[in-house]
């Protein structure tokens, strides 16, 4: 069935580029956490869009799923019935299958449904029964009154399934619950840790090999100031802990990502502290990368410090605070045909917040309100050779964007940027990469408030044979909202939506 359906596909992107736009109408409600590309690799090979289309009755809605392929051409119409209490919190494309996480506010229930990348429902689906303490805790996490707040716990794992990875209360712990649902038969297992620390935060790393890497830290008490960092591998088929391993060795290192390079090894990516550092408070000495196998043996460790080496090729302090940038966020790390490598960065700052120094007067400093807001700045590409030494850094200008956090004031700088990326407080959009590693393109967002334009930018970082250009595109429109979405290499989907009018319009636009 799967090489019929890739058949299908491989036929739709050989006919003529016909469906280049494309309107929806009677759409009731649509949010950007319920559209996007259907991706294989770098290669999008289509979209879907799922909306709310009816409503039937006080207390149930019609809702359409749409999938068409990468030129837009209509490839499947799916319509079903459900209680006006579901919403989509997530949906993610493994290269093969689509997972959607439908929420019931009612019920307190979470359903994973797996859909064909033709959009044919999957006979299984998953669920979990939410305890009052778990739902209000995941409400707050995923701020459903918010549509810019895009808060990501579920991730595609090859063609294989999903991972689900929830912060979760019990009593007066706090950890988190990793599940995995199989997109190709009905299989699911769940991973609890299981020791005695009375705080645990979780972030997913990747997966290599057929294993998951997750960073957590860990706190003895809820009033622990200095968690330990440690390294937990496990077995994608099982979910059984293969390792659980420090992170401690030359230096402290809290890694950020996993990143998997031409000689097929995984290496993690992240900052580095002195070995009696606080990476809850303290500031970084450098970036450093890590090589790791399917075990949890560290193969190799280099250390790229701030002050010795990164100062060479930009202006940065011995904190890793860059002049008129801030704090360098790592977005992705891709290595080119060429065995350069290239990390993809973003800069944020933190800054006084008027609005919340005056709650704090006001309040005679009862307000639990920041008094730090945080701006996000411009974009960094930094350049590798393939053992990781620095060779170049290119700055990129944009507008800066705010973002609010009450716990800014008293975070280190890399635990406050994983905590901007899962919320969606970024400018960065995506990385696609050629199947040769000979070009790339970085995709971000913007906002221009100059005298001739005022409005959205979408903007590009192209790399192609070892020479960079930019491009951008600029994305006013009439439009209640307007979402970028990926498109084949050197084009992207501008998606509109007209709210009174119950519309959603689609068209592509070339990036240079």
């Amino acid at each position: 069935m799967r090489k019929l359906l890739s058949m299908g596909l491989l036929l739709a992107m050989l006919q003529p580029a016909i469906g280049q736009t494309f309107t929806i109408d009677n759409i009731i409600k649509i949010s950007p956490r319920s559209l996007n590309a259907i991706k294989e690799g770098s290669d999008v090979k289509g979209y879907y869009f799922f909306y709310t289309s009816d409503k039937i009755d006080k207390r149930t809605n019609e809702y359409t799923l749409k999938i068409f392929d990468n030129n837009l051409k209509p490839l499947k119409d799916i319509k079903f019935q459900d209680s006006k209490d579901v919403v989509v919190l997530e949906s993610e494309f493994n290269g093969a299958d689509l997972m959607f996480l439908f929420y019931n506010t009612r019920e307190r229930t979470f359903d994973y449904q797996v859909y064909g990348a033709d959009g044919t429902k999957k006979p299984f689906s998953y669920s979990r029964e939410l305890s009052k303490k778990e739902d209000n805790f995941l409400r707050e996490t995923y701020n459903l009154d918010d549509e810019d707040n895009n808060f990501k716990g579920l991730y595609p794992v090859d063609e294989k399934g999903f991972l689900s990875l929830m912060p979760s209360r019990e009593d007066r712990d706090w950890t988190f619950q990793l599940d995995f649902f199989s997109a190709e038969k009905r299989k699911q297992w769940t991973y609890n840790p299981t020791d005695g620390a009375k705080k645990i935060v979780a972030d997913y790393l990747g997966s290599n090999n057929g294993v998951v890497y997750l960073e957590l830290l860990k706190f003895r008490t809820l009033l622990d100031g200095s968690p330990d960092s440690y390294i937990v591998g496990l077995d994608l088929a099982t979910g059984k802990q293969l390792f659980e391993k420090a992170t401690d060795s030359k230096y402290r290192f809290y890694p950020a990502g996993l990143s998997v390079m031409n000689n097929g090894k995984a290496y993690l990516n992240g900052e580095f502290f002195n070995l009696n550092a606080n990476i809850i408070k303290d500031d970084s000495k450098g970036f450093a990368f890590w090589t790791i196998d399917e075990k949890g043996n560290i193969t190799s460790e280099k250390y790229c410090s701030w002050d010795l080496d990164m100062s060479k090729y930009m202006n940065v302090s011995s904190k890793g605070k860059i002049n008129n940038f801030g704090f360098m966020y790592v977005h992705n790390i891709v290595q080119a045909a060429d065995g350069n490598i290239y990390a993809i960065g973003e800069g944020f700052k933190r800054v006084a917040d008027g609005v919340g120094i005056a709650l704090k007067v006001l309040s005679a400093g009862r307000s639990s309100s920041s008094v730090t807001k945080l701006d996000i700045t411009d974009m960094l590409l930094i350049k590798f050779d393939q053992n990781f030494n620095v060779k170049e850094a290119k700055f990129f200008d944009k507008n800066r964007n705010t973002f609010s956090y009450s716990g800014a004031d008293f975070m280190s700088t890399p635990l406050l940027a994983k905590y901007i990326r899962a919320h969606g407080g970024f400018d960065y959009a995506y990385t696609e990469v050629n199947k040769e590693a000979t070009a790339f393109t970085v995709c971000y967002s913007d906002y221009e408030r100059g005298k001739e334009y005022r409005g959205g930018t979408f903007n590009s970082i192209s790399y192609n044979d070892g020479k960079i250009s930019t491009d951008k595109i600029k994305t006013k429109t009439d439009a209640t909202y307007s979402w970028v979405q990926p498109g084949k290499q050197g084009q992207v989907l501008i998606v509109d939506y007209f709210k009174k009018a119950k519309r959603v319009d689609a068209h592509f636009e070339k990036l240079n």
